[in-house]
């Protein structure tokens, strides 16, 4: 398997997560995060992908974005809400970009996943589930909360390696 990752290697406490920061947020001083959404950038390359999540004229954001070499960077302090989910429900939830995080993997949606960046994913779930009590059936992709509109992180993304490390329920 391509994504095959050694327990030991995602439980490491060693994560560096770089703030490089987007205005495009909602601040907020207390909210209960109660999700997390993993979407694909669905841009060429790094450099256009932070460009666009920067834009005062896209509107668009997310909490974090994971490099095809498994760099973490922060662009939305996690009590903040990014602009990343747009209009979204999942049960009875709506509008999901008040109680979740948005974590973007760089990708252009027709590419596999490098190991690095999916084991810096991993990384980071473990990281935010612990701080924020988010429970495993609550890590969703984009597709999920916005069936029809969005397909990402879509049918490349490694669900069952996720699923296999107790980090997500879905397969």
């Amino acid at each position: 398997m391509i994504f095959a990752a050694k327990t030991r290697d995602i439980k490491s406490k060693i994560m560096i997560v770089r703030y490089i920061g987007s205005p495009n947020y909602d601040q907020k001083t207390n909210r209960k995060v109660k999700y997390l959404i993993i979407h694909y950038t669905g841009m060429r390359n790094q450099k256009v992908a932070v460009k666009r999540l920067q834009s005062k004229v896209a509107k668009v954001s997310c909490h974090y974005l994971i490099s095809k070499t498994g760099s973490i960077y922060q662009m939305v302090k996690d009590q903040n809400i990014a602009w990343h989910a747009g209009k979204s429900k999942w049960g009875k939830d709506k509008n999901l970009n008040s109680n979740s995080l948005g974590i973007e993997l760089v990708n252009n949606g027709k590419e596999k996943f490098p190991k690095k960046q999916i084991n810096s994913l991993m990384k980071l779930i473990i990281k935010l589930q612990k701080k924020h009590k988010i429970k495993i059936n609550n890590v969703l992709g984009h597709e999920d909360i916005a069936p029809g509109r969005k397909f990402d992180p879509g049918p490349l993304f490694p669900w069952g390696l996720l699923n296999k490390n107790k980090l997500s329920k879905k397969c």
